[in-house]
């Protein structure tokens, strides 16, 4: 038996934002048939990246629903509804192998074809980096860089900053994404641009400072407060200005520090209060693991920082003193952190705000078979290793390709219930 239908590709929603699923269903095709799901899209870099996977079409009606269906083969085996997308790969024509980039809010378009013997169809899926009526404003004023993203309709709105990493730049797809979920989310630079310190070097905390009041006088801003979210050394330092700021309402760490860490890219200390450096942790290997470490590329660095994390009594001076932050906090790790021991360093952090009897709520979320790279999903996930920007070299950051999908989408999760409940109690 045959279908009557025309063979066509499906979505549900037609059009989602980037951190929603969709369901995708083949239909048209005769039972019995295999069916070949292909998809393809670039990143913001202009790389191609790619996926396939092998279907049985089924029923009369002759539907492949690939949320429900375990490939026949593939790039990705079991059931997995948006593993299209996790298991995708970059084109090795495209250059060497490089993690997804996304540093823009232009929308992302998936083209998806379904191939049976040799009848090709093809659709194309638009994801939003931000809702409609999400507006956007450039920032240059009182010495800050960044962008503000504002939610449609007047407000005020809960605030949010987003700080990233070593890498340096803006996160501004986060700040869209947060600004589609009713946040004022203002992507903050705090170096590597013009009027900034040119590497995380010497960062005065004062910078943070004038962004916290900033975002407290903005008129669709609601309250005096607002919540920090931050990756790798821009969780580091989230928790630290919620140790020193009043204005901090909540903490959310993606793979965060317990302690302070120097510079990167050259010596000295990474922040400074009032002029002064704030301590960092030792920076010290036995030759034997430096050799080790560096025998070849990708560098796995997380045994050069467990290393200078075993002397807890050198390493008092540069600890974060967590126990001052005013509000609520969520860490999350990868259990597999090739960067650094952020589980370890979590763990810490929950036993030095037990010890203190922290009055806050707060919450470790760790996550096996992750890395260091955990974020919103939804996103390739098949590349664990990139060149650093700033140090020249290649790190790897861990985690399995599924692991990681499954920590993107279950720490988003926990993100946005923590910042639901931690604003609107600051509110």
């Amino acid at each position: 038996m045959t279908s009557n239908m025309a063979p066509t590709i499906t979505f549900g929603p037609t059009l989602a934002l980037s951190d929603e699923m969709i369901h995708i269903r083949l239909t048209g095709f005769a039972p019995g048939q295999r069916a070949t799901l292909r998809a393809e899209m670039r990143d913001d870099a202009g790389r191609r990246w790619r996926s396939w996977a092998d279907f049985t079409v089924r029923g009369p009606a002759g539907v492949v629903y690939v949320d429900m269906e375990e490939p026949l083969a593939g790039s990705y085996s079991g059931v997995d509804g948006m593993a299209w997308l996790w298991s995708m790969e970059p084109d090795p024509d495209d250059g060497p192998p490089a993690t997804f980039a996304r540093t823009t809010t232009n929308p992302l378009r998936v083209t998806f074809s379904a191939e049976v013997e040799g009848l090709r169809i093809t659709a194309t899926h638009t994801y939003l980096a931000m809702a409609p009526g999400v507006r956007q404003v450039e920032v240059r004023e009182r010495g800050l860089v960044g962008t503000l993203f504002l939610p449609p309709g007047e407000g005020p709105h809960p605030g949010v900053i987003v700080l990233g990493g070593s890498s340096g730049g803006a996160r501004d797809p986060l700040a869209a994404l947060l600004a589609s979920h009713g946040y004022a989310a203002l992507a903050l630079v705090y170096f590597g641009a013009e009027g900034l310190p040119p590497k995380l070097a010497s960062i005065p905390l004062e910078y943070f400072e004038t962004a916290l009041d900033w975002m407290a006088a903005h008129d669709a801003v609601l309250g005096e407060r607002c919540a920090l979210i931050g990756f790798s050394r821009g969780a580091e330092l989230a928790l630290l200005l919620g140790a020193t700021f009043k204005r901090v309402a909540a903490v959310v760490a993606y793979a965060p520090s317990s302690v302070l860490w120097g510079a990167v890219g050259e010596s000295g200390p990474a922040w400074t209060n009032h002029g002064e450096p704030l301590p960092v942790a030792p920076d010290r290997v036995p030759p034997e693991l430096d050799a080790e470490i560096s025998a070849h590329e990708p560098l796995s660095v997380a045994p050069w920082y467990r290393y200078n994390l075993e002397d807890e009594v050198a390493l008092e001076p540069a600890i974060i003193p967590v126990e001052r932050m005013l509000g609520p906090v969520l860490l999350i790790s990868g259990e597999d952190d090739q960067m650094w021991p952020s589980t370890l360093m979590a763990q810490r952090i929950m036993r030095r705000l037990a010890a203190h009897n922290f009055q806050w709520p707060y919450h470790h979320f760790s996550n096996p078979d992750a890395g260091h790279l955990i974020g919103p999903p939804w996103r390739p996930t098949t590349v664990n290793a990139r060149r650093h920007p700033t140090v020249g070299v290649t790190f790897a950051y861990g985690g399995t390709p599924s692991g990681m999908a499954h920590a993107d989408r279950a720490s988003w999760a926990e993100t946005r219930l923590f910042l639901r409940h931690a604003l609107r109690s600051d509110e």
